[in-house]
């Protein structure tokens, strides 16, 4: 990347597309609606101005909570171009989460989506005394709030247009007193042990990141991404946009959250990062769709099955395969790879990144068995990415190899270190965290226990603090045996157990749809998601799914007993981070009763769980729940 600061990118992005090409697609009532370079320049330009003449000064911090729109693009370069720092959160968060947010990252203009963000900052904005103006971009259904600090977007454009007037040239002096070290963007940490922290970054060091992910993918003129990654969180802003700009790609955005499977398909992008738990849910839908389809199609599914699982070995051992197994995958991709990959929206794909957390290496071959050449990355908030799986050196089992201009060290206790221009600058406004996650030698501790095989990948097998140690001293990795269990489509989320225990024992959480739907097959009676997750028919269905996971186990980390929870883990009750990360430390504690009756003697508990409803109250609900045994 020639520019050495995102604005500097951003500006000679917008000059070399002007009006020839698109910069930016949005499905708006079944229309893909195109905006030019030269409109995405002239709307962050004035957007941009009109901040400032609200008092946006550089060095300021703006928070912008909501789906992802273009207006979000348009307010995270306004912000950056004009010297600011632009930071957010997840547009499902609770208020006490967007609380915290912007009063951390000190944040002087809040952007809000639409009227339930804006409730939702109304509730709250007595405690957040920084913020001068709150500015939303959807005004449906808001047209007589009178809040003095509300502003909308459309205002804010008009502020910007008569501030230029006055100033001309203004956006582009910006644009030009930009340096590499000034500080651009602040991403929060998923809070899998407490309050999210706030990683702060510089044009240098996301730059870097998106340099060192351009490296093993190339981005082309030609690409089209889906912006479906939520906005707050910096994927899409290292992975996507960057290199985005870079070559002149276009951006699309779904109509909808719910929308975006479709949009996917209509789009057909060249090449996505994605996450585990997306890729959790498309394996699960194909699983339950087989399941529920006719003989022939299940013929079909089992037969070519098998032979994409042994060219992904193929592919994976770097061998040829002979004429035999390639004409048996041509027709498997005829009969049904081919409708598989269209069915998922992957038909023009060419590579698919995975990070954000740990995949099973089940869900991985699965996927490059029907044809998607699926790779795994390593990386976090503050640093990403630090290894990716290069075309043609693919191993399910581990992250890949060190990207371009980073350093990495296992340390005495087996933590893994990194260093580099791609490392966050400091956890903002808590100086005690970075001196403790930064060395005084720059090295990053990541907390993430991991080592290097023979052929130079690095394998990550579990958060340091999280590993387990069974009565005997046998080591195991929780997280590594939850991702075994999630090959299930029953299975939504697990919890291991094990710490200072005989064995490791399992808290289960269905997922609900998929368990259903196999339940209404069955012509099983349900009411209730309590009532379906203690049908013993259930316990055996997922037993089942247990004692398969258990033959793929080292024998002293192979579950003996387990228990199905009355309700879904959810991200509103800090059981599950926003990003779908188990809150360990937290669900440990909050669910001890469990974890004494599994290693009892009992055969039932009787659990008592708090039930939030939608109008806010609470109740306390008594469920009694089996212990299921798998000896």
């Amino acid at each position: 990347m020639a520019d050495d600061t995102i604005p500097k990118l951003f500006k000679s992005a917008c000059t070399r597309g002007w009006d020839k090409k698109v910069a930016i697609r949005q499905k708006d009532l079944g229309i893909w609606r195109r905006y030019t370079w030269k409109y995405l320049y002239e709307t962050v330009k004035h957007f941009s101005l009109g901040l400032v003449s609200l008092g946006l000064e550089r060095g300021d911090k703006v928070c912008i909570i909501g789906n992802n729109e273009p207006q979000w693009f348009y307010a995270q370069f306004a912000t950056m171009c004009a010297g600011a720092v632009v930071t957010g959160y997840y547009a499902d968060s609770r208020p006490n989460e967007i609380e915290f947010v912007i009063n951390h990252s000190g944040s002087k203009f809040v952007v809000l989506e639409d009227q339930e963000q804006v409730d939702k900052f109304l509730e709250i904005k007595n405690n957040c005394p920084k913020v001068i103006k709150a500015i939303f971009w959807d005004p449906r259904g808001l047209k007589f709030y009178d809040d003095p600090m509300l502003m909308t977007f459309e205002a804010v454009l008009q502020l910007g247009m008569e501030y230029e007037k006055q100033h001309p040239g203004f956006f582009e002096q910006n644009i030009e007193m930009s340096q590499p070290e000034d500080p651009v963007y602040i991403g929060y940490t998923s809070g899998t042990t407490g309050r999210p922290k706030g990683g702060m970054h510089n044009s240098r060091s996301l730059l870097s990141c998106a340099r060192a992910y351009c490296a093993f993918e190339p981005a082309s003129e030609s690409d089209d991404y889906l912006c479906f990654v939520p906005l707050c969180y910096d994927a899409d802003l290292i992975y996507q946009t960057l290199p985005a700009l870079e070559v002149g790609a276009t951006t699309n955005f779904p109509e909808e959250p719910a929308t975006i499977e479709g949009n996917l398909r209509e789009i057909g992008q060249g090449k996505c990062v994605s996450n585990p738990r997306w890729l959790q849910m498309q394996l699960s839908m194909v699983q339950v769709k087989i399941a529920d389809s006719s003989r022939f199609k299940k013929f079909l599914y089992h037969l070519f099955m098998p032979v994409g699982y042994k060219m992904a070995d193929f592919d994976i051992r770097q061998r040829s395969p002979s004429i035999f197994w390639r004409t048996l995958n041509a027709l498997g991709y005829i009969a049904l790879f081919r409708s598989l990959k269209d069915w998922l929206a992957y038909s023009k794909v060419r590579s698919v990144y995975v990070g954000g957390a740990a995949i099973s290496s089940e869900m991985f071959l699965f996927f490059r068995a029907i044809g998607i050449d699926i790779r795994n990355l390593y990386g976090l908030v503050e640093f990403v990415p630090a290894t990716m799986h290069p075309k043609g050196d693919i191993d399910p089992e581990t992250t890949g190899i060190i990207t371009p201009r980073t350093t990495i060290r296992i340390s005495d206790k087996g933590e893994v270190w990194l260093s580099g221009p791609l490392r966050f600058i400091e956890y903002y406004n808590d100086p005690e965290q970075t001196s403790k996650a930064i060395d005084a030698e720059g090295w990053f501790h990541t907390g993430d226990a991991g080592f290097f095989d023979e052929k130079g990948h690095l394998v990550i097998y579990d958060r340091v603090s999280d590993l387990g140690a069974l009565d005997d001293g046998a080591v195991f990795s929780p997280m590594y045996i939850e991702n075994k269990l999630k090959f299930s489509p029953y299975i939504k989320d697990a919890i291991i157990l094990g710490d200072g225990k005989p064995f490791t024992a399992a808290l289960i959480s269905i997922d609900s749809a998929n368990v259903g739907n196999w339940a209404e097959n069955h012509r099983m009676p349900f009411t209730t998601f309590v009532d379906l997750s203690q049908k013993q028919e259930v316990y055996d269905l997922i037993r089942n799914d247990l004692m398969k996971a258990n033959y793929r186990l080292p024998e002293r980390q192979r579950l003996k007993r387990y228990a199905l929870l009355p309700k879904e883990l959810d991200a509103d009750d800090a059981e599950l981070t926003r990003t779908f990360k188990l809150r360990r430390g937290y669900v440990s504690r909050l669910y001890s009763g469990f974890v004494d009756a599994l290693y009892s003697n009992d055969t039932e508990y009787l659990a008592e769980t708090e039930v939030k409803y939608r109008d806010g109250k609470t109740a306390k609900v008594k469920t009694a729940v089996k212990i299921g045994r798998l000896e």
